[in-house]
């Protein structure tokens, strides 16, 4: 029997037409897809967008205990949009997929991890006969993976299960969200408007009728003062906001000092069982986050899980399987309203699953907090990882507290991203300070 991992970081399904990315943002992606190798065990066979630098993979398997030796990384060839994504045509590739037959060797796949089910993994399952190895193989292969990543769905699923949303619409025309925004403005409510699948706060824009909201989980914020303005702005942004004409926009209300908490599931077919929770921090999008978050009250913890397992539920009814997360925010009075879901594999899952559950151990939450901050900015993922040996900063098994590198390093902006394994959040951020003075 075999595993196969396929890290698919940003699909077709959900990134439309790749050759319209940025480099920048594809250079992300390749990076983000190696986080799967955190999920690897000895004998598995790994499909990468890129080859890992020897220096990640030696690391990551190191820190799991993995073999690296009984790996087997395969590399589709480049698609017609290059090497960053695997696309539906590098998995579809003849030539990959006999590779791929003949590493098997005639051992049936019992098991399929992707980073994003999508209909191009179920295709490359059943030519390999191993459509049961799929979770939730029937939905996938029909598109499903969009349904579970999609904020307009989103929006429609929760309400339709009673799950608190902030007040919006899922808008297709320029009328209607103009209609929408202006509803919400003159009530005196700045406005969020997202793109229907984007990360990190990244698809995201706020409009607000006074001066002085800062764009926290956005990026950028403006004022609008009357139908006017908030007309010009839609005939200015409409096209990017739908992806050029491909999705809805979401309009819905923004609320200022709220929290963004996360809570995860995973969904089998008896159910869903409750994972973790934690807390995203932006400035103004996505830069840290904290697992798990450790000034969650209870009451608003209940509703967040309790509201949480009814959008499972409903998933799971669907024909969904796997890892789910659910996007909330906390207000200041502690009232809760759900933002979006993402039926995948996130960038949270390997730090709490892995790095907290079998590194730090399974009682982690109990004295730990796993704090990952964004954005280091370093010579190379070598000289990060033997900085902070050298410093006396890197994770120490015996203490259980110190710092662990989650990704690989971006080509992007040259940056990567670490975890604070610490006592509290304070004692996170002091090696946090430590950290970012290695290479000043």
């Amino acid at each position: 029997m075999a595993r196969l991992l396929i890290a698919n970081c940003f699909t077709d399904e959900l990134a439309g037409d790749s050759a319209r990315l940025p480099q920048a943002h594809l250079q992300t992606a390749a990076a983000s897809s190696h986080l799967l190798l955190w999920f690897a065990r000895d004998g598995d066979l790994v499909v990468l967008p890129v080859e890992p630098e020897p220096e990640l993979l030696a690391y990551v398997t190191d820190m799991t205990g993995t073999d690296a030796s009984t790996l087997r990384l395969l590399v589709p060839p480049p698609g017609t949009t290059g090497t960053e994504l695997l696309t539906g045509e590098r998995l579809g590739n003849p030539q990959f997929r006999e590779e791929l037959r003949k590493t098997l060797d005639g051992r049936p796949v019992d098991t399929v991890l992707a980073l994003t089910p999508d209909a191009a993994v179920a295709s490359l399952a059943r030519f390999l006969g191993a459509e049961q190895a799929v979770p939730g193989y029937g939905f996938v292969s029909q598109g499903g993976g969009t349904l579970v990543n999609s904020k307009a769905v989103f929006r429609a699923v929760a309400a339709g299960a009673g799950v608190p949303l902030p007040e919006g619409a899922v808008c297709t025309n320029r009328q209607g969200a103009e209609d929408t925004i202006m509803e919400l403005l003159d009530a005196g409510h700045p406005v969020m408007l997202k793109r229907d699948y984007a990360c990190g706060g990244l698809g995201n824009e706020i409009l607000t009728p006074v001066p002085g909201v800062e764009p926290v989980g956005a990026g950028r914020s403006l004022q609008v003062r009357d139908r006017a303005a908030v007309r010009e702005y839609l005939q200015d942004r409409w096209l990017w906001l739908t992806n050029e004409g491909h999705h809805p926009a979401v309009v819905e209300r923004y609320f200022p000092d709220s929290r963004a908490i996360f809570v995860e599931f995973l969904i089998d077919d008896h159910g869903a069982v409750f994972s973790q929770q934690g807390e995203m921090l932006s400035a103004p999008v996505a830069n840290a986050q904290v697992i798990p978050s450790p000034q969650l009250e209870a009451g608003p913890l209940a509703v967040l899980v309790t509201a949480g397992a009814r959008l499972c539920e409903s998933l799971r009814s669907l024909g969904y399987r796997g890892f789910f997360c659910a996007d909330a925010i906390v207000t200041g009075d502690g009232d809760v309203r759900f933002t979006e879901y993402n039926g995948r594999i996130t960038g949270s899952t390997h730090i709490y699953t892995i790095i907290g559950g079998q590194i730090v151990g399974p009682d982690y939450a109990k004295d730990r907090v796993l704090v990952e901050y964004c954005g280091w900015p370093v010579p190379s993922f070598a000289a990060a990882a033997e900085r902070l040996a050298e410093s006396g900063l890197a994770y120490d098994r015996d203490t259980r507290t110190g710092v662990v590198i989650v990704k690989a390093y971006s080509h992007a902006d040259g940056t990567i991203r670490y975890c604070a394994v610490a006592e509290d959040l304070a004692a996170a951020a002091r090696i946090r300070d430590r950290v970012e003075s290695l290479f000043a």
